[in-house]
């Protein structure tokens, strides 16, 4: 049989495998590979294939729940590739009501000397890893604890070239308040980082767990090329159970060239934010905070920057206007040693009946310099809006509203 079609047979069975018992699938061309696998109490589906020298591959599935089930696939070409997989899968709480839940997991290495390692516990955590290159580092841990179907982990994380690293965490799960008795269940992560060239670096943190409020959800796609280049990308937060609005934290990042740096933060959902960035030594910083209890407004960004040395930094925060849209920012940057700062904060406002904290900087030449800073009170109609367009060199422009 062929061995890669071998391969994806054994895992595409996982998903009805939950009475079988547990399957393992090895196969090892060259000298000096090792794999080791341990399974334990059924329901658990392995297949490895290594083809090289010097590969090792280590899965460990444990499977303490009666509907619950893990899948793990490794295939390694090349030489001295290390895969760890740890699966472990449990019922989510005690509120589960024999739930089906799996772990899946997937890790493709070509190369030299790279090394992934995967870590699931609870159930419904899925993660795919591949590397082309050599000297590359995946890793990437899954916790999710939900009752809830729609409640998952899922992470893609693709890597060409040497040296590239990347860590994505993603935790998931239910709440029950302590002294009050309510339940509020976790939502969904997910998560995607596309790396090539050399010494890229990505971190993704995602936490949809319950609090006092329903989960988020939380969306990442990082995309980088070039030379070390740096994206952390952290989500958090809860919402509003009745809210109608979007209830996602949503961000995307792309750098190409070399030693660019983008760092975002986002909180409680309804936040949504974009930086592309090439050229060299950009930096640019979102961050994004949006009220728990928010039903209507949110949070845009979008921060574009080319040349050497920009620097953008947006900073918005909104606390419960009931109705319209919040801090909305735009910055595009063409250049070098551009700068634009832009903090925008919207009070609690119960009378606002339009759009609040309006922003947009524009800048190209060299030198320019522009900061925005604006507050908002809670008066009703639109409020603080900003517009500076700067063409030249050693522009300067402040602007400060109440």
């Amino acid at each position: 049989m062929n061995k890669v079609a071998a391969l994806a047979l054994v895992l595409a069975s996982a998903s009805s495998a939950y009475a079988a018992d547990n399957e393992s699938f090895i196969d090892q061309i060259g000298s000096s590979n090792a794999s080791t696998v341990a399974q334990e109490n059924g329901n658990n589906t392995q297949a490895a294939q290594q083809v090289g020298t010097g590969n090792s591959a280590i899965t460990a599935q444990t499977n303490g729940y009666a509907n619950g089930s893990n899948a793990s696939g490794v295939a390694q070409f090349g030489k001295n590739n290390v895969a760890t997989t740890v699966q472990s899968t449990n019922a989510p709480n005690s509120q589960a009501m024999a739930i089906a839940v799996g772990n899946a997991s997937l890790t493709t290495q070509v190369g030299e000397g790279n090394s992934a390692l995967a870590g699931q516990t609870g159930g419904k955590n899925n993660q795919a890893t591949l590397e082309v290159g050599k000297g590359n580092t995946a890793i990437t841990a899954q916790t999710d604890n939900s009752v809830v179907t729609a409640s998952t982990n899922g992470s893609f994380t693709s890597q060409f070239g040497s040296n590239n690293q990347s860590l994505t965490s993603q935790t998931t799960q239910d709440h029950t308040d302590s002294l009050t008795g309510v339940f509020s269940t976790g939502g969904q992560n997910s998560a995607a980082t596309f790396q090539t060239g050399d010494a890229n670096s990505a971190i993704t943190s995602q936490d949809a767990s319950g609090g006092s409020l329903r989960g988020v959800g939380n969306q990442a796609l990082t995309v980088q090329a070039g030379s070390k280049n740096e994206a952390v990308t952290a989500q958090s937060g809860t919402v509003f159970n009745g809210a109608s609005n979007s209830q996602t934290n949503a961000s995307f990042t792309g750098q190409f060239g070399s030693a660019n740096s983008a760092i975002v933060a986002q909180a409680n959902a309804a936040n949504t934010q974009s930086t592309l960035q090439y050229g060299s030594q950009n930096s640019a910083i979102t961050s994004q905070q949006n009220a728990p209890t928010s039903t209507i407004g949110v949070n845009n960004a979008f921060t574009f920057q080319s040349g050497v040395k920009n620097v953008a930094l947006t900073n918005q925060m909104m606390a419960n206007p009931l109705a319209g849209n919040t801090n909305a920012s735009f910055i595009a940057q063409t250049g070098a040693g551009n700068q634009a700062v832009v903090a925008q904060t919207t009070a609690d406002a119960p009378t606002v009946a339009g759009a609040a904290n309006t922003q947009a900087t524009f800048q190209v030449g060299n030198g320019n310099y522009a900061l925005t800073s604006q507050a908002y009170s809670g008066s009703a109609g639109v409020v603080n809006a900003s517009l500076v367009t700067q063409y030249g060199a050693h522009n300067a422009a402040i602007v400060s509203q109440k």
